[in-house]
């Protein structure tokens, strides 16, 4: 099956629109292009073949070092803060953490194919669809892989894990200013009268999709982002987005949405929630909530094609989705994570987040290869709205 196709048989028969709430109390109670294959590359690199997913057990890769790309930011910060010391006391290796964004997937392109930048790299849906297509990544060898055998199984119907792992992701979310005494909860309510008479929305212009497919939510007239791929109604949800909502600010990175806030350019924003929900605390007069239907991303980690670390890199895939890893790093990163075993280091993100196949099926997760197929149309709409706004 496509990713489309994969996608909407498990969105259909999640329809339900009760809320992760919901789903939570009643396990208490009772939770651009085709694709092109990647040819397998025999890779160096240690390991007994045991995992690092228990405290003082795994292979021993003293004297190695793992370059892995994570995304920049405070991101980057708290995976260094979490994950490299654990990873690096549990093997002996050593991770070296690049930062990266945009540029990705282009150092992989430029570099020679048998000296990759780094071996493991991480990517969201989009960077994944054109990553397989350039075939970029080695494919993922299951049995290096154990703790596959425990993510949440949409996460491993929803999209390929031959060339990349599930392993964390992020709903978006609705960021207000306190002071306009309306606390939105869903994004219809970014159309509501409040709203339009604010100083206006900020959204993500990098990654326009993810609004995109928010305010297909808010339209309402398909199940959660139909209308999206509806061939009748696809612009319409652009011209909703026009027409409904005040978008002021263009973003094109965390920052961008936190300037906007402080120098009264927006009043609402759309963002994700992993980039707010530990963050928000240091703006007083702002406040964020996580809509019962919303869209997100799911980040697919990816060894990289010519690597001599290949086994080194599965196992660091390995340990990356191990239920402990994934219940430490939430301690200090507000992380959606896709190990059915993995316990959220609050109620908060254990309520917001996605516990089980269910509740992953209320999010609007982006159909990359339709969006990919009508990306040019799509993108210069895009630039129209923000040309003609303000």
């Amino acid at each position: 099956m496509t990713e489309g196709t994969e996608q909407r048989r498990g969105a259909s028969t999640n329809r339900a629109r009760s809320s992760r709430r919901k789903f939570l109390a009643a396990a208490g109670a009772g939770t651009a292009t085709a694709l092109a294959g990647c040819s397998a590359l025999a890779g160096g690199g240690g390991g007994n073949g045991s995992t690092a997913g228990e405290s003082g057990s795994g292979p021993d890769f003293s004297g190695e070092t793992l370059r892995v790309m994570v995304w920049s930011g405070n991101y980057a910060d708290r995976f260094e803060e979490t994950i490299k010391p654990m990873y690096e006391e549990r093997t002996g290796g050593t991770l070296q953490v690049n930062r990266g964004w945009n540029e990705i997937l282009a150092q992989i392109r430029s570099a020679p194919e048998d000296e990759p930048p780094f071996d493991v790299t991480i990517t969201e849906g989009y960077f994944y669809l054109l990553g397989r297509a350039d075939d970029l990544f080695l494919p993922v060898r299951s049995e290096n892989v154990p703790n596959m055998d425990e993510v949440i199984d949409y996460y491993t119907d929803f999209r390929t894990t031959e060339f990349g792992v599930p392993i964390d992701g992020a709903p978006t979310t609705l960021i207000y200013r306190n002071d306009q005494e309306f606390e939105p909860s869903e994004w219809a309510d970014l159309a509501s009268d409040t709203v339009q008479n604010s100083n206006g929305i900020g959204i993500d212009k990098g990654f326009w999709w993810f609004p995109q497919h928010d305010a297909a939510v808010a339209m309402d007239e398909m199940e959660l982002a139909g209308e999206v791929y509806d061939e009748e109604m696809t612009m319409e949800v652009f011209d909703y987005m026009a027409s409904e909502w005040p978008i002021q600010g263009w973003a094109t990175s965390g920052e961008d949405i936190w300037q906007f806030f402080e120098n009264g350019i927006i009043d609402y924003a759309q963002w994700y929630y992993e980039q707010t929900a530990f963050d928000i605390g240091d703006y007083d007069s702002l406040s964020h909530t996580a809509p019962e239907r919303n869209s997100g991303f799911v980040n697919h980690w990816c060894p990289v094609r010519g690597t001599d670390k290949r086994r080194m890199a599965e196992d660091f895939l390995n340990f990356l989705l191990d239920a402990d890893t994934q219940t430490t790093w939430s301690e200090n990163s507000p992380t959606l994570f896709t190990n059915e075993n993995m316990e959220y280091a609050t109620e908060k993100l254990n309520e917001d987040l996605p516990n089980n196949s269910e509740e992953a099926g209320l999010i609007a997760w982006p159909e990359f290869d339709y969006v990919n197929s009508n990306f040019e149309k799509f993108a210069d709409r895009v630039s129209e709205m923000e040309a003609n706004s303000g």
